[in-house]
């Protein structure tokens, strides 16, 4: 609607009885204003309420002084009246008579027009009268809108980067700093927080602090390992506390069978078999093979196990070897886990014969290499010259386990001439075994310290007078080297008695076992 004065579209519409001088007036002063016509009126050409209740006003005003006796009321006054309340009903309020009321009992009337019960039901909220239903009900709808929108609360995933901390990452998502440190310290009663590495992941639920500060923590978990979860959260003080949970471990047993084709721990993880087990069974089996030399193409290897899983299939640890038996070539070999009347833990063969002492001392002292040189004489490496070499070298890389080829006393753990570091063990009176060229030692191993067979008291170096990286081993009998291949000593230790009967049925038993847990197909370990 384009701008218009007030005289053309209201005081057109107005009644003949309004006095000609306040129309004059009125006309007049929309000139002088310039009023437009969405200033005076709604998109409907009804008068705004605050015109309305200018005149209201005026007509309270008029008729208090015609009740008090100051003005006498006349035929165009009342005519006033009755046009104002004709604009009335339009404007929203309730009705004309009210207005029309004053003329004749101005108190009452005011009363009754100005009540509250009258115009409380125009107010909103906030005390404001709104002009009509339609726009009352818009508003309503808007403000019950607003107010049940309220910040909802936030889940968020944070991953801890190099160099970050509990508590900065925290404070970062919008956690008082405060807050942040309370919850680093109920996540520090069950994880050691020096151990807390890039990549690991906290889910976090923030929601609206009560205060301006930012947000505040809702609940927060952590699974530091997946047999852990720390849960962290509110209680009903609004303190936070927190609690460990954890899944329940179980022991099953696993049976494995692999076929050798290419090397042993290749082949072993072609079959699904755990290093761990891996590096247990080669450890036992050197007592009567060496697997540098012995272990060719087609061989087979079975393993009964315990594993240590939780409901949903993690395997949280693996446990000892129960049984295992190996075939090389046309030679099988058996062992088996037992512990006797007397509470001592130990491998036996199927005859009871503890394989630890009847076998003599291990033929491969070394978790894994290959044989480089033999005993004899032979050209030296470094020297250049042809010399007698008194032991057996055993190429590996750097920090390859070596073991105690036997039971025994530490004699010497040090630096020693060309050996660089060097560990002697004394196995009888007699018999002693050296081993040369050692990056470091194991732990604990030092002079009169007693070991047991296949105990780690070293790893591969290449100290002293060495080309490269491995164990030169020597086995000593009355302090001369000799060739290790041709010595066997034996403290015999056999089950008898009761702990021989348990032990059969033991045996028969664990073979049973294996075959019902070697449920599927046997996995060849093929090469490819």
């Amino acid at each position: 609607m384009k701008s218009s004065s007030l005289s053309s579209q209201f005081f057109a519409n107005s009644s003949a009885a309004m006095m000609p001088a306040w129309k004059d007036a009125l006309f007049k002063l929309s000139g002088m204003l310039h009023l437009k016509t969405r200033y005076v009126l709604t998109r409907d050409n009804r008068l705004r309420l605050r015109y309305v209740a200018s005149a209201v006003a005026g007509v309270a005003l008029i008729t208090g002084m015609y009740a008090g006796g100051v003005i006498q009321p006349n035929k165009d006054a009342i005519n006033s009246v009755e046009m104002v309340a004709g604009i009335e009903p339009e404007a929203g309020l309730s009705e004309a008579g009210p207005i029309l009321s004053y003329v004749m009992n101005p108190q009452s009337a005011a009363r009754n027009l100005f009540s509250e019960n009258a115009l409380n039901t125009h107010r909103d909220k906030d005390g404001q009268i709104r002009r009509d239903p339609a726009v009352k009900e818009s508003v309503e709808l808007a403000e019950r809108s607003s107010d049940s929108e309220s910040p909802a609360a936030e889940e968020r995933r944070i991953e801890i980067g190099k160099g970050d901390t509990l508590a900065g990452v925290l404070t970062n998502a919008g956690i008082a700093y405060a807050e942040a440190q309370d919850v680093v310290g109920q996540v520090s009663r069950y994880f050691n927080m020096k151990n807390l590495r890039p990549g690991q992941v906290f889910n976090v639920t923030l929601e609206p602090a009560d205060t301006d500060t930012g947000y505040q923590l809702a609940a927060l978990t952590f699974a530091p390992d997946p047999l852990k979860t720390i849960e962290i959260s509110r209680n009903d003080n609004g303190d936070i506390v927190s609690e460990l949970s954890q899944k329940e471990i179980k022991k099953h047993r696993e049976a494995r069978q692999m076929v050798i084709n290419g090397s042993v721990y290749g082949s072993a993880d072609r079959a699904d078999l755990p290093d761990r087990v891996t590096a247990n069974a080669i450890k036992l089996f050197s007592y009567a093979v060496d697997f540098q030399r012995d272990i060719k193409a087609g061989d087979k290897l079975d393993v009964l196990y315990d594993s240590y899983k939780t409901q949903d299939g993690y395997v949280a640890k693996t446990g000892e070897i129960v049984f295992a038996k190996l075939k090389v070539g046309g030679r099988e070999y058996a062992l088996y886990r037992y512990e006797s009347s007397g509470g001592k833990v130990d491998y036996y063969t199927a005859d009871g014969k503890s394989i630890r002492q009847s076998t003599g001392l291990m033929r491969t002292p070394v978790a894994y290499g290959r044989r480089s040189s033999g005993f004899g004489v032979r050209v030296h490496p470094v020297l250049g010259y042809t010399k007698m070499h008194k032991g057996v070298d055993f190429a590996s890389p750097v920090g390859t386990a070596i073991y105690a080829s036997g039971d025994g006393v530490i004699e010497r753990a040090g630096r020693f001439s060309t050996f660089g570091n060097y560990v002697r063990i004394r196995h009888s009176s007699k018999v002693s075994t050296a081993y040369a060229h050692m990056s470091r030692f194991g732990k604990g191993i030092r002079p009169g310290m007693k070991v047991k067979q296949g105990q780690i008291i070293g790893y591969v170096g290449t100290t002293g007078r060495s080309t490269g990286p491995h164990l030169h081993y020597e086995v000593l009998v009355n302090n001369i080297q000799v060739n290790p291949s041709a010595v066997k000593y034996s403290s015999e230790n056999a089950l008898t008695g009761n702990d021989l009967n348990n032990f059969k049925r033991s045996v028969r038993a664990l073979g049973e076992e294996y075959t019902q847990n070697l449920k599927a197909p046997v996995k060849l370990a093929s090469a490819e």
